[in-house]
């Protein structure tokens, strides 16, 4: 088990720790807040030492070195900084600053540079951060450097800083002038359509259809269409005209996953129901033309599952005839992602024949870790509470937070950030519903689906249509704080304090006599914010703005042994008191000098969106509850 995975496990872990944020703030960088032995490093050394030297301390004993704009010797320190994945933006911000005055440059030249010295391949978390970054400097700045932008996007520039300067030309240049500048060589349209990635703003985003859209057909360059594929779905307004053009592709049986993929990521309500047919038919074509031996793989399972989604939209008659058709190719192979920042499973039922092979593809595109879980029938709450009571010990497969039991039939590691992987099985020989869960402390609650075995798969298909699938709403802050005059007014307090418990607040805060001890206290966090709903609101939406030190996650490095995580309750004296989850069983105590390095987690325990599976009035009956209950 790695660092890294148990770094952000525990950063966005207990990710019903909704409300961290609802006490002091801590307002200053982690290096004065713990005890962390400042490193020693020696700045007068040849730049390939002072390298080597920064480039093996954490994040945390890096912001712990000297660095001031006083003289040219910090400079390395601040590049390192600047290069760091998962640092906190304010500290790149400041590196950048730093830069400026020590030597006598500006920001976008200072970003540039630095991503020129990026190995995108080594840390691919980096580039984008930066390339946001340049994106987001004040407009003048970036209008005031356009010459050495302009530069720093042409041919001859790694692709690495030419995406990042032609997105920071798409923010102070007209669609029509960026297109023309592009023009002179070759390539220069595939960079631009694909730098549109790095573009934050939508409708600049937007602008670009009518220039990529005559790539999207097949006498296009293959990089040009396959760049103009990616960007398609992601052009607000012109939902539409991709849809058509992406279908088309798949009808004409070029690149048919790519397509695939890119519809998927557009707006179900946007989908054109007269087209559906045609596009679940050119799916179909397209996977048949898939060799059996390739049928596994994630290319056919993009188009396997887009055909799953529409056949959820036909007419049951037609919508069973294509479940019909996939099922007949003969590959049971089932995909199952998490849902990025929901903390839930894509899909809350999956369906099996009783006693038949098949293979699950498990995909975590969430940022928390998140494992898969097939309990017996009625065993859900029994393994996920055990689950919540280990310490994060592999057991002889790897597998933290895996309980022994014979009630558990299938289980997965954990998988980080954009891991994925296969699970072959059998199905139970006894039809009947068998529960699935991630038992990652706090998730199990509200991470839940359920297998369901039949008899006869073929039969069901043929007579079952799917479950409705959650409806989400991407809510904003200006969306809620109209309707929060309503909490003065009758809610309904048992619906919220329902809610309270099934999206998993209560497994990790206390409100009353309810819940666990672990995130802050709930009970009268109204009257901590004097009663003002917009600002408890903002604390729910906005979770990484600020943590209170108590809730920041620490990662641990011990000297000798794996890997590990948690919040830092007391390190007084010779031993560090660490809690790893939420549970009292998971409070330990560590000697100090058992620890090789230790590293502050940027973000909240809490996931951004859990509020966006709730209608507005269900979140107004849990903030009602909220309110409700004094300390």
């Amino acid at each position: 088990m790695s660092c890294s995975f148990l770094a952000r496990s525990f950063a966005l872990a207990a990710s019903c720790a909704v409300l961290t944020a609802f006490a002091p703030h801590e307002h200053g960088d982690s290096k004065s807040e713990f005890k962390v032995e400042k490193p020693v490093v020696f700045l007068d050394k040849a730049p390939a030492i002072v390298k080597f030297q920064l480039g093996r301390l954490s994040n945390e004993q890096l912001l712990l070195v000297d660095r001031a704009t006083s003289h040219p010797k910090f400079i390395p320190v601040f590049e390192a900084i600047l290069g760091r994945p998962k640092m906190l933006a304010n500290f790149r911000s400041e590196s950048v600053s730093a830069l400026v005055v020590l030597r006598k440059t500006n920001e976008p030249t200072e970003i540039l540079t630095a991503i020129e010295r990026l190995d995108p391949e080594k840390n691919p978390g980096v580039l984008p951060e930066l390339a946001r970054l340049l994106v987001t400097q004040n407009t003048n700045t970036l209008k005031k450097v356009r010459p050495m932008l302009e530069q720093s996007a042409g041919k001859d520039s790694p692709s690495s800083v030419r995406s990042a300067a032609l997105a920071a030309l798409v923010t102070i240049e007209s669609a029509e002038r960026m297109w023309a500048f592009v023009q002179s060589e070759p390539s220069g349209a595939t960079a631009l359509i694909q730098s549109l990635t790095f573009v934050a703003d939508p409708i600049k985003r937007a602008a670009y259809y009518p220039k990529l859209a005559p790539f999207l057909t097949s006498e296009a360059i293959s990089a040009t269409r396959a760049a103009a594929i990616n960007a398609a779905s992601r052009m607000p307004g012109h939902e539409m005209d991709a849809f058509l053009a992406l279908t088309k592709l798949i009808q004409a049986g070029v690149n048919a996953p790519e397509c695939a993929r890119a519809l998927a990521q557009i707006p179900k309500d946007k989908w054109p129901a007269e087209q559906l047919p045609a596009l679940a038919d050119g799916l179909l074509a397209a996977a048949k033309k898939t060799p059996e031996a390739d049928r596994t793989q994630n290319s056919f399972l993009d188009l396997q599952q887009l055909a799953q989604d529409i056949a959820a939209r036909l007419p049951k008659e037609n919508g069973v005839a294509v479940r019909k058709s996939f099922a007949a190719l003969g590959v049971a192979v089932l995909r199952l992602r998490t849902l990025h920042e929901q903390m839930l499973f894509d899909k809350s039922l999956l369906v099996v024949e009783a006693g038949k092979p098949f293979e699950i593809v498990f995909e975590n595109t969430d940022e928390m870790p998140h494992n898969w879980v097939l309990v017996s029938p009625g065993a859900a709450d029994e393994i996920g509470t055990a689950a919540e009571k280990m310490s994060p010990t592999p057991d002889a497969l790897g597998r933290v937070h895996v309980p022994n039991s014979q009630k558990i039939l299938q289980a997965t590691k954990m998988l980080n950030a954009g891991e994925s992987l296969r699970l072959r099985c059998t199905a139970p020989a006894k039809p009947d519903k068998y529960p699935y869960l991630c038992t990652f402390p706090g998730h199990s609650l509200r991470m839940r689906g359920t297998l369901l075995v039949v008899d006869d798969l073929e039969k069901y298909l043929a007579t079952t249509t799917t479950e409705p699938e959650p409806t989400f709403t991407e809510w904003k802050l200006d969306d809620l704080v109209p309707s929060l005059a309503e909490l003065s007014k009758s809610r309904d307090l048992a619906r919220g304090k329902e809610l309270f418990t099934s999206t998993g607040c209560i497994s990790c805060h206390r409100i009353g006599k309810e819940g666990v001890d672990y995130g802050p206290n709930l009970s009268g966090v109204f009257i901590k914010y004097k009663n003002d709903g917009k600002a408890v609101l903002t604390e729910i939406m906005t979770p990484s703005k600020n943590i209170e030190p108590r809730y920041r996650a620490h990662s641990f490095q011990p000297k000798d042994g794996e890997s590990f995580t948690g919040f830092i309750l007391d390190e007084k004296g010779s031993d560090i008191t660490i809690q790893t989850g939420p549970s009292d069983a998971l409070i330990q105590k560590v000697p100090k000098n058992s620890i090789a390095s230790r590293e502050a987690q940027p973000l909240s325990l809490m996931p951004a969106g859990l509020l966006n599976l709730l209608s507005k009035d269900q979140i107004l009956d849990l903030l009602a509850y909220l309110k409700s209950v004094a300390r």
